[in-house]
């Protein structure tokens, strides 16, 4: 009996053994697209990566011959390629598991006014016969900027422990990628002096009204005035709570379900969802130094590096501790004043000058110096930031809540959106064109319209009745659709989007 069952098992690791990955009845086709139809530079740009997207990962290792056509535009002379694409081709080669690859465009010379420079990169050859071309089998890179038409973007938000905050640009088909960790408040660089809170990393602040000594301020401190605060007990139902030392009022500064706040009374740790210059949790920084408070920051949590189980998050860490901080402005820089709240000798000061090209400059306390975060505010139009927190309302709990898989808009670069409910006679997202667009319901003033609502994360899918239109700074029009918020493995935290021109 023993014999019959170990030659059993040895049959059926010589069956296992003898199929290939590619012969899995559940591997979908491996398709190759690029990413988008055009891909613009400007003078600035030197170089510009090409980006082939897959539709899973490669099974196997194989290359991808890609052939071009330049418009007014040489080989050698206006633009090269890496890897090398003298000969008339490009070898573009794909490592086993990989779920994309690109190229490099290297810009030589610029396009004269007036002129048209472009290259046209095709797919020419796979060179393995299981592989074969999607819809999107050419682009167009311009020497000068064009507004992209459509594409297929895979974000770079890194996972089951969403890392990363991501940028996209529908106008240049770019996205930009910050680790969410990397800054803790920004610097508004408009006309009024604000101070923002990164929701990605769940960051709060508390005035401590009528100090300006920020060394006097520590966790023994007593408050100048108690606090009349709200707060949840244990059975999740508001309570007032009465909080007159600083040790007090940490326990309900961090964002979280128990947080401090009274709504009612316009009370607030934590920036509002909408992103308003109003609703910060900063007052506005006066010209007058006497005016500026001391602040208490909590630096929110750690991002943790264990990876969650499939089809589950885990973006929440250690808590980092507390900050003491005073802001200061002259209406064309800030100077920062901080140090830990146990500090008592000695405080780091900044100064940071305002720039008109973005909307907000990142500074990190935990490092002393600015951080380049966002692009410049006419370079993005969505935030993917995947961890987005505020103290507010949801299903009549009023707390501090965190959500995963968010998405803002740039309204403070000028940017609307809306959503688009499919119910009715109203168009599917396939047949939504221009004269469908309504431009009386763009939303300029709140950056949250798409926040979670485009996925179902109990469900564990994207919600297909809703898509979204957008109109940009430059006045170009677009739709899109989110298509899923995990990997081909089932992994949280990789959001998929389509979008096209209108």
């Amino acid at each position: 009996m023993r014999k019959t069952i170990i030659l059993k098992a040895i049959a059926l690791l010589l069956i296992i053994s003898s199929c290939s990955d590619d012969e899995g009845q559940d591997l979908i086709d491996f398709t190759v697209n690029f990413n988008s139809e055009t891909v613009s530079t400007n003078e600035e740009d030197t170089a510009v990566e090409v980006q082939l997207n897959f539709s899973r990962p490669a099974s196997e290792a194989g290359t991808i011959s890609i052939a071009y056509t330049g418009t007014n535009a040489e080989y050698g002379t206006d633009f090269t390629t890496t890897p090398d694409g003298a000969s008339g081709t490009i070898a573009v080669n794909v490592a086993e598991g990989d779920q994309s690859a690109s190229f490099t465009f290297n810009k030589l010379t610029n396009a004269i006014e007036g002129s048209t420079k472009s290259v046209s990169f095709s797919i020419d050859g796979l060179d393995n016969t299981d592989w074969s071309q999607g819809a999107t089998a050419s682009t167009l890179v311009s020497f000068t900027p064009i507004a992209a038409t459509n594409g297929v973007i895979d974000t770079e938000n890194g996972g089951s422990n969403i890392p990363n905050q991501v940028y996209f640009d529908f106008s240049s088909a770019t996205q930009t990628a910050a680790q969410r960790d990397t800054w803790e408040i920004a610097f508004y660089n408009g006309t009024e002096n604000r101070v923002f809170l990164n929701p990605a990393l769940s960051v709060s602040a508390v005035e401590i009204t009528g100090v300006t000594d920020l060394l006097s301020i520590t966790e023994s401190s007593d408050l100048p005035e108690p606090m009349e605060l709200t707060g949840l007990n244990a059975m999740f139902q508001p309570e007032a709570v009465n909080v007159s030392t600083v040790s007090e009022l940490l326990e309900g500064l961090p964002v979280g379900y128990y947080q401090y706040g009274n709504l009612e009374e316009g009370i607030s740790f934590t920036d509002n969802a909408e992103g308003t210059l109003e609703g910060t949790a900063f007052s506005e920084v006066s010209t007058t130094a006497e005016e500026n408070y001391v602040y208490i920051v909590s630096l929110g949590y750690e991002i943790p590096t264990e990876p969650a189980e499939v089809g589950s998050i885990a973006t929440t860490g250690d808590q980092r501790g507390f900050f003491k901080v005073r802001v200061l402005s002259d209406g064309n820089s800030y100077t920062v004043q901080y140090a830990d709240l146990a500090e008592t000798d000695s405080y780091n000061e900044v100064t940071v000058a305002k720039d008109a090209a973005y909307n907000l400059t990142a500074f990190s306390m935990t490092n002393g110096e600015t951080v380049s975060v966002e692009p410049t505010k006419e370079q993005w139009d969505i935030n993917l930031s995947g961890v987005f927190s505020y103290y507010g309302d949801s299903g009549g709990l009023v707390a501090g809540l965190t959500y995963s898989d968010y998405v803002l808009h740039n309204t403070l670069g000028g940017t609307g959106l809306y959503q688009v409910t499919i119910e009715g006679d109203v168009p599917t997202y396939a047949n939504f064109t221009m004269s469908d667009v309504d431009e009386s319901a763009f939303v300029f003033d709140n950056r949250a319209v798409v926040g979670s609502g485009w996925r179902d994360a109990f469900g564990g899918v994207v919600n297909e009745d809703v898509y979204y239109v957008l109109k940009d700074v430059d006045g170009n029009y677009y739709k899109f659709d989110f298509t899923d918020f995990t990997s081909t493995e089932g992994e949280r935290g990789h959001y998929q989007f389509t979008y096209e021109r209108l």
